[in-house]
């Protein structure tokens, strides 16, 4: 009887190792393979490319590599460079999809794992539809290489966005901007008051007014709030200069305003200035380290804004929008606008501001709000620049298909959002409408999942498919 159940046990091992029973540890295998092929594409970008924005450096790494690994390519005057591969054979029906990372911006780690999870894929998928890898130049905020790249790049069913963050994301969809110049001639007389003051708030943390999670003081704003107040309660005020930030699409890092006060009024605005100061210190001084605000007697200047000038001044930036604009009735930011620039050193006053929206109606409507601003206080305003509204697609097939590769291959649900930042997918969804366009974060400490993921749905193309109901959760 021993006999006959050791030689049950033994067909039984044998039929097991065949069924793919031990799918689990043969998929661990491959998971600490692809791992392992990951890390190294990785360590070499890192290796030889310190400097992300180096553009010309990379273009030549990825055209050597797609040499070594027989991928053609091509590159633009842009430096953007495209790799592509032909359907495998029982995919020639299947959809084209384009995997697209920026180049030149960012940080190391995060810009080099995207490029590592495109190469990857482009090199070891072995069953695929049409495929192309876009690796489109950026500077920064600047996305010149997805604004001009050839509209022939962008044709086919799918695009995903790579990028990297440290929770595993769908982007679909992100705001539009509005700049808009604000500008004014200025009269100049003599001061008549004898106490200059120079107000500065500096070395905030500044960058994107795109990035709208956490606290982002505005120096410019908070520095015209607290002389139009003092102001309106009677204190005599002169002003000589006020200047601050950088770009109208960034939080400014810092503003200076010089004053002139009267003999009276310098105890009680000194007073009101150590508050002020006391209350920035306690609603940023956790999230700004580095700051300085400060009230410093300074030589008096010869000129200062005539008195009818300087109120508006005050004026405009006291009823000017800053910071969160509107929000859905779920909480999410819908459009936000910021006082980028203040400038007065040119003899006129010249302010920018960056208005976004998640949909146009919404721009319209801070366009009408500044224009009734504006004439109030005899400004003369013009749009700038503009950049278009990537609108979000609940039902968009390539959503709810790669949706339903974490739900039901990696027991994974991912959420969906929409940013306030500007995106390359706008630029693409612009020029190539019936693009069905995605967002993608990696992160090669949280796992590989997400580029098994994408190895799964690119090799499932081939299979018709339907949604299930319900499969995406929005953000």
């Amino acid at each position: 009887m021993k006999k006959i159940i050791s030689l049950f046990l033994v067909i039984l091992f044998v039929s097991l190792s065949f069924t793919g029973c031990f799918f689990n540890k043969n998929e661990t295998e491959f998971e600490e393979q692809m791992a392992s092929q990951l890390d190294v594409i990785y360590k070499d970008l890192s290796k030889k490319l310190p400097d992300t924005s180096d553009t010309e450096a990379q273009k030549e790494y990825l055209i050597q590599w797609a040499g070594t690994h027989k991928v053609p390519v091509s590159y633009d005057k842009q430096n953007n460079i495209i790799m592509s591969k032909k359907a495998t054979a029982g995919y020639e029906n299947a959809q084209a999809t384009t995997l697209q990372c920026a180049i030149g911006t960012g940080e190391p780690a995060e810009q080099y794992q995207a490029m590592a999870t495109a190469l990857y894929l482009m090199d070891k998928v072995e069953k695929h539809g049409f495929i192309r890898v876009l690796f489109t130049a950026a500077d920064g905020n600047e996305l010149s290489g997805a604004q001009k790249i050839s509209a022939n790049y962008l044709k086919g069913n799918n695009l995903i966005n790579l990028t990297w963050a440290e929770k595993t994301t769908f982007t679909i969809g992100s705001a539009g901007t509005a700049e808009y110049d604000f500008s004014k001639p200025l009269q100049w007389i003599t001061p008549t008051y004898p106490n200059a003051y120079e107000i500065s708030i500096k070395n905030l943390n500044g960058g994107s007014s795109g990035i709208t999670s956490g606290s982002h003081p505005n120096p410019i704003k908070i520095i015209g709030d607290f002389l139009a107040s003092a102001k309106s309660k009677g204190v005599l005020i002169e002003l000589a200069s006020f200047n601050g930030g950088e770009d109208a699409a960034k939080y400014p890092s810092g503003a200076t305003a010089v004053v002139l006060i009267n003999d009276n009024d310098v105890a009680r605005f000194e007073k009101w200035f150590e508050n002020e100061a006391s209350k920035f210190e306690d609603n940023y001084g956790d999230i700004e380290e580095n700051y300085t605000y400060t009230m410093t007697p300074v030589s008096a200047p010869s000129y200062v804004i005539s008195k009818d000038d300087s109120t508006k001044v005050f004026s405009l930036l006291y009823t000017m929008i800053n910071g969160i604009y509107l929000k859905s009735d779920e909480g999410n930011i819908v459009a936000t606008s910021n006082i980028g620039t203040i400038r007065t050193s040119t003899g006129n006053l010249d302010v920018t501001i960056c208005a976004r929206s998640l949909n146009e109606d919404t721009l319209r409507e801070i366009s009408s709000t500044f224009e009734v601003i504006c004439g109030l206080n005899d400004v003369s305003y013009k749009v700038t620049d503009q950049f278009p509204i990537w609108d979000e697609n609940q039902d968009s097939p390539l959503l709810l298909r790669l949706t339903d590769v974490f739900k039901t291959d990696f027991d994974k649900k991912i959420k969906n959002k929409s940013i306030m930042q500007n995106t390359e997918c706008a630029l693409f969804k612009t020029r190539n409408p019936d693009l069905d366009i995605l967002s993608m974060s990696v992160n090669f400490e949280n796992g590989i999942t997400e580029v098994e993921a994408l190895q799964h749905f690119l090799e499932s193309l081939n299979v018709a498919w339907e949604p299930a109901s319900e499969d995406s959760e929005e953000e």
